[in-house]
Order: structure tokens, then sequence, then C-alpha cells
């Protein structure tokens, strides 16, 4: 139940954080926010497992706190940036330390994939690691040319829309390019990975 509660909890976070952060930005609580952001990160750094995941987040938790010591709005602005460069980096490091990212999910329902898969799953975590690399400079860019508003509605709901779309148009895809291929209800993946996601991060 702890593996299920807890990503939920995170998701939560993610989601509401751009409109938290513009709220608590319009009461002059910038610094509190990103204080707490980095506590989360050096928790995150103490437990992880790996060196490189270690370091990486020590690294952000120090850019969080020199955030909140200069107090710069812009620097909350930026945090859903910092949080698509730990993705594209999380999934393109795979693309050069295979197995890649998605077939690594795709391997805690499928141990063992047909001829193929694999190929497919390496071009599919290209995909997403494009899509969270861009995402590092739209989020960077956009409160400077459309406003702090415009920069909450795409961080906040445009985003999971477009993730939505693109998750949805690829299961599609998959029917079409493998039509004999076994493929579990989406609410069965998905739970699938709440429970056993942890379990990519090992090693």
């Amino acid at each position: 139940m702890g593996h299920v509660i807890k990503p939920v909890i995170i998701a939560c976070l993610v989601v509401a954080y751009p409109f938290l952060s513009a709220y608590l930005t319009s009461l002059g609580f910038a610094s509190l926010e990103l204080i707490v952001f980095a506590a989360l990160t050096l928790w995150r750094g103490f437990t992880a497992a790996g060196l490189v995941a270690r370091v990486t987040s020590f690294l952000l938790a120090a850019v969080l706190l020199a955030g909140a010591y200069f107090a710069t709005t812009y620097f909350v602005w930026l945090v859903p940036s910092f949080a698509y460069l730990w993705l594209t980096f999380l999934f393109g490091h795979t693309l050069w330390s295979p197995p890649s990212f998605i077939e690594r999910l795709v391997r805690l329902q499928f141990p063992e994939l047909v001829p193929g898969i694999a190929e497919y799953c390496r071009n599919l975590t290209w995909v997403w690691t494009l899509f969270f690399a861009i995402n590092i400079l739209i989020c960077a860019a956009l409160p400077l040319i459309a406003g702090q508003t415009a920069w909450a509605i795409y961080t906040g709901a445009v985003v999971y829309l477009l993730m939505g779309l693109l998750g949805t148009g690829e299961w599609f895809y998959r029917h079409w390019r493998f039509p004999d291929l076994e493929i579990p209800p989406a609410l069965e993946t998905f739970k699938c990975i709440a429970m056993n996601g942890h379990k990519v991060f090992k090693g």
C-alpha cells in the first residue's frame, strides 16, 4: 500500500505546484516554498542508493536554497524546468546505459520481450526524452513571454494534457504496430507501475 500512496502524494504535489506557487508568491512566501522543496530534495539525496542520484539531489537542493536566499520570483517559476531537466536526465541516460527506461517499465509486466519490442521501447524513450527537454525551455520562457497566469495554466494543466495525448496516441499506435502483441488494459499497467515502479530505479 505504501508504494501506491507515495506516488499518488507526489503526483498531487506536482500537479498542485504551479497554482500553489502562484498563490504563495503573491503572499510573499516564495522563499518558504523553495526551502520546503530543498528539504524534500535533501531527504531524497540521503535515501538514494546510487552515487549519481545522491550527488544530483544534493546539487539541486543547493540550487533551491540559493534561490530561497535570493528570493527571486522567477526562480520559483524555474522549478518545473528543474523537474523536466531531471526527467530528461532520467530517461535520457538510459539510452546510453540500456535497457531504456520504457523497456524497464515494460519488463515489470513482461520479463521476457518478443523480438522488436526492445527497439520500440528505446525509440519511445527517445520521444519522451525530447518531450521533457522541450518543456525545460517552454517552462523557463513562458513566464517571461506570456506572464505568470499562462505559465501556471501550462505547467498545471496543458502539459499534462499533452502527456495524456502522447500516451494515448502511443497506445493506439502500439496496437497498429504490433497487432498480435498481448497488450494489457491501461488501468492494469498503471496499477503495476504504481506497485512496482520503484524497482526501475534499483541499480
